[in-house]
């Protein structure tokens, strides 16, 4: 019964584990879970700042909003990445801006009304950003009643889209007039004291003369100098500040270029050849060339010397239109081309034009520019007075205050709808035509003497890589990933393939841009993903494919000794030979009171310095030297001083001359007022950020 007993009391305890390891395990799933609020959270956070967590979704959003903004305003569908990353900056910035400042703006009291936003959007203090956005382009003014009549046209907008607009206008000059604010408040509470004030004259007045040996390190061979393990490990120990470090990566790569085999030229060539037929003997070889060539139809006439090849330039110029000149293989393309007119044209026409432009981008503001210029049209026909009316109409700020005048401009160097205009009108014509800018009224005032010029249809086929060479290039970038594994393999691979490895040194988490690769953002994030030695898989940057191995890894902090061992080695060898150039002084100053004795003796090149003050940074002929003008600046005048261990070699110096320039205490102070004011507009909020333990994981994202 004792047994009996004894295994029930097991059982119940065995029961209490079982079901508590369950629900641990329950809980702990719950965490890592897809719902686990704690490890999500963590997951999608991009920053942390002043201890508050910032979520992606946050981030993301106001990036969004921004980008669509910058669609609108740009007339686009679509952002390019360099853009968006512009975005994703300024986001960043307005982000932490806020968190780091908010609270001290709350607590300094810092704020702006609504009387005081209105002064800086229709008032007497118009904001910079109100004068860039609604300014008159030749005098900056703002007109309050442009400002008015686009909040009336925003509130009918239906888009909504120019509320959005000024809203965010609205927020930025708000973002601005704080953090002026406050940069104010820390500017006004800058002073400079007379103890300060006499330090800086005593430092900048202060100017010597002297003269100097230098016995440089260079001269002994490290060859000469032992340094023990013992050593590297003391000197690293004392200097280990000395070995801060950021984040980095260094990484190696190879390319496999995807370029065009000897297949794709000839499917090229041979494409080439099956529509010359057809390209000869279309009706309309302008609509045939847009339809089907590579390069759409090109518009310009050119005369003799202007087209591009030298073999069709000479045929154009003898031929007859519609005659054809090709098949011809140039710059990566096969072409044929046809001659499709010939005119008699100017060089060059001088022109003068009065530019309406819309005010905004709804459909009100179009209308009412076109309005004003149909009004103006007939009226610049009628009067003598054209250059008046640009003067005081136009809004081109380059070219009213000279009456219009765009003086001789060659073809194609305007807009198509103005250059023809120009360029086929005749002298004396006033004619308006509408542009992207807006709508011009333009009068032809000359034209140059007209000379023989041809317009040729170029109908070309570019030799690009095809599907099955872009697959090949793939296979053979993929075989080396996968065949290679690791470092030493990596290399081992390059070597017996004769490929050019390629180095990418010191890359920083952020890092976007690698010389001679296009976007490259992926092999970065993936460096700081993975572990020394490992191999990428393939990347595709352009036309290339790449495959990299991460070398080494740097992490913030102090520099592990294994990192910096040669330079430490360096430094204390260094040491060493200063050490032995020093004896070697002071050794012969036993015999020598002078440093012209010295410089005998030694047989050492006495060197000058003149008026070093102790803001100086550098030596004639030896370069940065902060040791060696310190110890000038305090010697007194006649001493021999050192040796003095540099950065170049060990030195020996002795002051010629001492003078004191006039400095006026008060001038001194204003300086050094205005140099603090100035760092501080920089350097105050700078502090602030480093002590807010900024937490940036933007780069595990973007």
């Amino acid at each position: 019964m004792a047994t009996l007993e004894k295994l029930r009391n097991r059982a119940g305890t065995l029961v209490a584990v079982v079901i508590g390891l369950a629900l641990l395990a329950f809980i702990l799933g719950d965490l890592f879970g897809s719902g686990g609020s704690l490890f999500t959270r963590n997951q999608f956070e991009i920053a942390e700042i002043n201890g508050k967590s910032i979520p992606l979704q946050a981030y993301q959003e106001r990036v969004d909003y921004l980008a669509e903004l910058n669609k609108a305003s740009r007339r686009q569908t679509s952002l390019d990445e360099q853009t968006m990353e512009s975005i994703r900056e300024e986001v960043w910035n307005e982000m932490v801006q806020e968190h780091v400042l908010g609270d001290k703006y709350k607590s300094l009291g810092i704020a702006v009304s609504a009387d005081e936003l209105f002064d800086m959007v229709q008032g007497r203090n118009i904001h910079p950003i109100i004068r860039q956005e609604f300014g008159n382009p030749q005098t900056g003014e703002v007109d309050p009643a442009m400002v008015v009549q686009f909040l009336k046209n925003m509130e009918a907008d239906p888009s909504g889209l120019q509320k959005q607009i000024w809203l965010y206008l609205e927020s930025l000059i708000i973002r601005d007039r704080l953090f002026t604010k406050y940069n104010n408040l820390i500017r006004k509470g800058i002073a400079v004291t007379s103890l300060q004030a006499n330090q800086s004259v005593s430092n900048r007045s202060k100017k010597v003369d002297f003269n100097y040996l230098v016995s440089r390190y260079s001269t002994i061979n490290d060859s000469t100098i032992t340094v023990t393990e013992s050593e590297i490990k003391d000197y690293y120990k004392n200097h280990k500040n000395n070995y801060e470090q950021q984040a980095a990566r260094d990484v190696e790569y190879v390319v496999f270029p995807i370029t065009p085999s000897q297949d794709d030229y000839n499917n090229a060539e041979e494409w080439i050849n099956g529509i010359k037929a057809d390209f000869v003997n279309a009706p309309e070889p302008v609509q045939f060339t847009n339809l089907n060539s590579d390069t759409p139809f090109d518009e310009t006439f050119y005369k003799q010397g202007e087209l591009q090849n030298e073999e069709v330039d000479q045929w154009a110029f003898n031929a007859k239109v519609n005659d054809t000149f090709g098949p011809f293989f140039s710059d990566e393309s096969y072409k044929i081309a046809r001659l499709v007119q010939t005119a008699m044209l100017p060089d060059s026409v001088k022109a003068r034009h009065i530019l309406i432009s819309p005010r905004g981008n709804t459909l009100e503001d179009y209308n009412s520019a076109k309005a004003k210029a149909d009004s103006l049209f007939p009226i610049a026909k009628r009067t003598r007075n054209f250059a008046k009316l640009a003067e005081e109409h136009s809004d081109d700020p380059g070219s009213a205050s000279k009456g219009g005048d765009l003086g001789w401009f060659n073809e194609g160097v305007m807009v198509k709808p103005f250059n023809d205009a120009c360029f086929e009108g005749r002298k004396g014509d006033i004619v308006m035509v509408e542009t992207q800018f807006g709508f011009h009224i333009i009068e032809i005032l000359d034209k140059g003497v007209p000379a023989k010029k041809v317009q040729v249809a170029i109908l070309e086929r570019n030799v690009i890589p095809s599907t099955k060479t872009y697959q090949q290039t793939y296979q053979k970038a993929s075989e080396f990933a996968g065949l290679n594994t690791t470092y030493e393999q990596f290399i081992k691979a390059v070597q017996e393939q004769k490929l050019s490895k390629r180095i990418a040194s010191n890359l920083k988490e952020a890092d976007r841009n690698v010389a001679g690769l296009e976007n490259p953002r992926e092999m970065v994030r993936w460096a700081y993903r993975s572990e020394v030695n490992e191999v990428s898989p393939v990347f595709e940057f352009g036309d290339n494919f790449v495959v990299a191995a991460l070398k080494s890894v740097k992490e913030d902090g102090i520099a592990p000794l294994a990192q910096v061992k040669d330079q430490i080695e360096n430094e204390v060898i260094k040491e060493k030979k200063a050490e032995m150039l020093s004896q070697d002084f002071a050794t012969a100053m036993a015999n020598a009171s002078s440093i012209d004795a010295l410089s005998t003796d030694l047989s050492l090149a006495m060197q000058n310095a003149t008026r070093i003050s102790f803001a100086s940074f550098s030596l004639p002929t030896v370069g940065f030297e902060p040791a060696v003008i310190a110890t000038a600046v305090n010697a007194a005048e006649g001493e021999l001083v050192g040796p003095v261990k540099g950065n170049a070699g060990v030195y020996m110096l002795s002051v010629t001359a001492v003078n004191h320039d006039e400095v006026d205490i008060d001038t001194e102070k204003q300086r050094l007022s205005g140099q603090y004011q100035s760092r501080s507009l920089r350097e105050a909020y700078e502090a602030v950020k480093e002590c807010a333990s900024i937490e940036d994981s933007r780069s595990k994202f973007y």
